[in-house]
């Protein structure tokens, strides 16, 4: 019964890593889009008010700084301006909750592992596809045709019974 514990305390602590981690690039993604709406504001206030002129240093710069940050807002928007990135983090903990909660009452505990850790696995690499592709991927995990906005999380949690996803997935 040792190694069961270390297997389900090593994915409790892998799906509680995940989660802290999901949660900090998610604040960053946002702090930065954040900062890029506000200097996409600001810059082209500035120069039309006429607090400097276009002709100076100060004017090129800050021109320069504009087409720099529309470009990057434009190419990473996807993930700056993503309510994705809360869906990602509420998957997984709910995955984490489930998991704990069925550990706690199961007869068999390696059964309840290994569900949750071929889930946990499925999540994190259908997560890690949409990264890549900067968009939703067509299939689910098992192969089925998902709903619109449902890609790349199965149907059913892994009781069968209930989600697996809830919250936002849209961009």
């Amino acid at each position: 019964m040792g190694d069961a514990n270390a297997l389900v305390g090593e994915l409790d602590d892998r799906m509680r890593t995940d989660c802290r981690r999901l949660m900090v690039w998610r604040q960053v993604h946002r702090s930065t889009g954040v900062v890029y709406t506000i200097v996409l504001i600001l810059v082209p206030a500035v120069l039309a008010v006429g607090f400097t002129s276009s002709e100076t240093v100060l004017g090129k710069t800050l021109l320069l700084v504009a087409a720099v940050v529309g470009g990057l807002n434009v190419t990473f928007k996807p993930y700056l301006h993503s309510q994705k990135r809360r869906g990602d983090v509420n998957t997984m903990r709910r995955l984490r909750d489930r998991f704990r909660g069925e550990v706690a009452k199961a007869d068999d505990v390696i059964e309840v592992y290994d569900r949750y850790s071929a889930q946990y696995a499925a999540i994190f690499e259908a997560r890690g596809r949409d990264l890549v592709d900067g968009t939703l991927v067509d299939g689910t995990l098992d192969g089925a045709a998902p709903e619109r906005g449902t890609a790349g999380r199965g149907g059913t949690g892994p009781g069968g019974t209930e989600p697996a996803a809830s919250g936002p997935t849209g961009r």
